[in-house]
């Protein structure tokens, strides 16, 4: 049976849910494979359901009946159980997940990736063979994520030994939140560890088999051409030439890439179907003018299903070359079921062969479903050719050339906006994101780097299997090209307006914007467009005035205790949509991981928040400053309050300089600043008093703690006290001056709960029914103490961390708090 014939014979009718059956069949995979995200544990009745469907397939079958909804609903059920291991694994004896925070182990075990080197460390993968310490040794299977501190001179397939604890992945636990362990479990990878590069011992090397050491020595061979072809100067464009042609991004930098996706190019860096495409093209071209010459396959009509058939051999050899990526696979997916069509004489379909593909896909990796590249590359392929069926592009003969090209211009353009319209709510989903100037950027650069960048670059890396000198030519001549394309690049990524941020749409909004697509298409086709499309929009509407309703007009203060690991940061959702972020959480350095970009921003959107009228930063360390860097560039600032403290860190001088780039006021308070009045909220300063500052003997770490800004948010009969990382001195000075004004329904722990914080006088003086503290998981200070935990029970406080209950939501009416913590 063809892949583009239908199940059976009564549903081959255009328009029944057979018509293209690949398309009904990947659709009720992709509805099993959600609902175990939504429905976990239901394994003994879908084993129920899958009996009951195939039995009545079996019945359908044999009384020579259609068939219609038992597959659908066996497929249904197939990728609910499919999700299974994935969601529950049972690892087995011996596997690295047994040993995951159990101390210092010894760990031996062998590269499985290409290093990468960047920000003064180097990351690979390791596949773990054994674990030991002291006298015993155990075989252990599995896979980690390594980090080494320094450069690491290591190769795929090279044998290491070093001493390291194996560390389980932590999320961040925040609303919608970006679930980091089970997507690396769903890569494979079970646990981390870092070790100082000194301390690693190579071993032997396990021996490769020869098609590995042939791929490896090929792909050195390349990116040695590729370095001694261009200028030192020229780092960027050899680095994308790399990337274009066997698929090293290892050169690639979040800098570079950040100027590709303001673009609106950000595809062209991936070995996808435009550059496996491209290899297929050639090769069938070639292998057809060769075939031509040769009398049995004329004479029998063979030369077409000849040349298709050995075209797999280059393109395969090619997708192992690039490494065999998930977006190479699927581009390789997707020719080569092309390229079967025609060896079998079958005509193509091509959105049934997008669905066969898709569906390929997921039967063998269900998680691929929830990866950015499956969802980017299909929304875009699926656009373009739905979008083009449904306009009705067609090919008009005698036409004059200039016509011939006008339309031909015209259709790219239309190809590059039906892309864009396509994945512009999964890049907003992902990535907040979506580039203004795709299309013009698109209409330069993709027939540049993508009809004459990649194919030379490709000729010259097969050139290179006879003459060298002739390849570093091509080689040349592909970077002085590519520099030409990095202008352009730069030109569209620098415009100001070239890429907008913003909020997250909800899954809902997303269903509704494609829904409203498909009515727009087929407004003069399908009798219930129009009504499909008034109806999306009048759901868009209820939409927008829930969450207008949401931001902007809801009466109470919304607080939210944002899980930032090892920091602190607090949301304030004021009555009437005004939003004060205090503090921002962070780690040290920024470039690694900037916890603005990656946590708080993300949240923010999720909650459609675009604008935080005030940032507070309550004393300059970087676990409470770098993540603020981010907010004060992206989400339209007004005011940044700080203490006057001035930290001469790289992190500190960032957000000033953020704060002069986009006219932030930056404002010196102190407890002698009036109140600031936001409808019926009151923000008031209580710590530093005036003239903190003026210490003869120089600021010191305490003393800079001790002048963490202290704000009280007062609502009614409730108020929330955020207090920085004063310690008991500051406590005192607080007590001694305010008194019973610290009185305050929620108390954020100073000092993330520190033994140096937490006095009784203070507890007394503060008196609160909640005690919420900002402290990491398992952090190395040991936040918080017990005995810190154990004052505050003993003075009848419900006691909260987000390192054990995540992000801590709390909602005040002005008369009592609720408090909702996620976990």
């Amino acid at each position: 049976m063809g892949y583009n014939q239908p199940v059976t014979p009564s549903t081959d009718i255009p328009g029944t849910s057979y018509f293209r059956p690949a398309i009904p069949i990947t659709l009720s995979l992709i509805v099993g494979i959600l609902l175990s995200q939504v429905l976990p544990g239901l394994v003994i009745p879908s084993l129920f359901i899958l009996l009951a469907s195939a039995v009545r397939l079996t019945i359908c079958l044999k009384r020579d009946q259609p068939v219609r909804w038992s597959p659908l609903l066996a497929t249904v059920v197939a990728g609910y159980l499919a999700m299974v291991p994935w969601l529950s694994p049972v690892h087995g004896p011996s596997h690295l997940a047994d040993y995951l925070d159990t101390g210092y182990w010894r760990i031996n075990g062998t590269v499985a990736d290409s290093p990468i080197f960047h920000y003064g460390r180097t990351r690979l993968l390791l596949d773990v063979d054994t674990l030991s310490r002291e006298a015993e040794s155990k075989p252990v299977r599995g896979r980690l994520r390594l980090t080494v501190m320094g450069e690491a001179n290591l190769e795929q397939g090279a044998q290491v030994t070093f001493p390291a604890r194996i560390r389980a992945f932590h999320n961040f636990h925040n609303p919608g939140g970006f679930d980091y362990r089970r997507h690396m479990a769903f890569e494979g990878i079970h646990g981390s560890a870092w070790v100082q590069a000194e301390k690693i011992q190579p071993s032997e090397k396990r021996t490769r088999s020869p098609a590995r050491r042939l791929i490896h020595a090929t792909r050195h061979r390349l990116a040695r051409m590729i370095d001694s072809a261009g200028q030192d100067t020229a780092a960027d464009e050899k680095a994308v030439l790399k990337a274009l042609v066997f698929g090293d991004r290892s050169g690639i930098d979040d800098r570079l890439r950040e100027r590709f996706n303001r673009a609106g190019v950000g595809h062209l860096l991936a070995i996808s179907g435009l550059h496996v495409g491209i290899v297929a093209t050639l090769a069938f071209g070639t292998l057809r003018w060769i075939f031509s010459f040769l009398p049995p396959l004329l004479w029998r009509g063979w030369g077409r299903q000849w040349a298709a058939a050995v075209t797999l051999l280059p393109v395969l050899a090619y997708g192992l070359l690039a490494g065999m990526s998930p977006s190479t696979q699927r581009a390789e997916l997707m020719v080569a079921l092309f390229l079967a069509a025609i060896i079998l004489g079958r005509s193509q379909d091509v959105l049934n062969t997008l669905a066969l593909a898709a569906l390929v896909i997921l039967a063998f990796f269900p998680p691929a479903l929830f990866s950015i590249s499956f969802q980017l590359s299909f929304a875009a392929v699926l656009a373009i050719v739905y979008g083009l069926e449904k306009i009705g592009v067609a090919e008009v003969p005698d036409l004059s050339p200039a016509r011939r090209t006008g339309r031909r211009v015209v259709g790219f353009v239309l190809v590059s906006a039906l892309a864009i319209a396509g994945t512009t709510p999964v890049a907003l989903l992902h990535f907040n994101q979506t580039s203004v100037v795709g299309i013009a950027a698109n209409l330069f650069l993709v027939p540049l780097v993508g009809f004459v960048v990649v194919p030379a670059g490709l000729v010259s890396a097969f050139v290179t299997l006879f003459f060298e000198p002739v390849a570093a030519l091509g080689f040349w001549l592909s970077i002085k090209i590519l520099h030409l394309a990095m202008m352009g690049v730069d030109f569209f990524s620098r415009l100001s307006f070239a890429a907008v941020k913003a909020v997250t749409p909800s899954l809902m909004e997303i269903f509704l914007y494609y829904l409203a697509a498909w009515a727009l298409l087929n407004l003069r086709k399908a009798a219930l467009a129009p009504w499909i499309l008034v109806a999306a929009m009048v759901l868009a509407a209820g939409d927008g005035l829930y969450w207008s309703y949401q931001r902007f007009w809801h009466r109470d203060l919304k607080v939210t205790a944002i899980d930032v690991g090892q920091g602190g940061c607090t949301l304030m959702e004021l009555p009437g949509g005004g939003v004060v972020l205090y503090d921002g959480g962070g780690f040290s350095d920024n470039r690694l991981f900037d916890m603005g970009q990656r946590v708080v921003a993300p949240l923010l959107w999720r909650k459609k928040i675009a604008t935080v009228d005030i940032l507070v930063l309550s004393h300059p360390n970087a676990d409470h400053l770098n993540g603020l860097i981010y907010i004060a560039r992206y989400f339209n600032v007004r005011e940044l309050w700080s203490n006057g403290d001035v930290n001469t860190t790289k992190g500190y001088e960032a957000l000033m300089a953020v704060c002069r780039e986009q006219n932030i006021v930056v404002r010196t308070m102190d407890s002698g600043t009036p109140k600031t009045i936001v409808g019926p909220v009151a923000l008031t300063v209580l710590h530093p008093p005036p003239g903190f500052l003026n210490q003869p003997d120089g600021v010191d770490q305490e003393y800079r703690n001790n002048g963490s800004l202290v704000v009280k948010a007062t609502m009614g009969e409730t108020a929330f006290l955020l207090t920085g990382d004063i310690e008991a001195r500051g406590e005192s000075q607080l007590v001694q001056r305010t008194g019973s004004g610290l009185a305050s329904t929620v108390l954020f722990a100073p000092h993330h709960g520190s033994r140096t914080s937490s006095s009784v006088e203070f507890i007394t003086a503060v008196a609160p029914a909640v005690v919420v503290i900002s402290a990491g998981a398992d952090n190395r200070f040991g936040f918080p103490h017990a005995e810190v935990t154990g004052r505050y029970r003993a003075a009848g406080s419900r006691v909260l961390c987000t390192g054990t209950h995540g992000a801590i939501s709390m909602r005040s009416d002005g008369k009592t708090v609720h408090v909702r913590p996620i976990l």
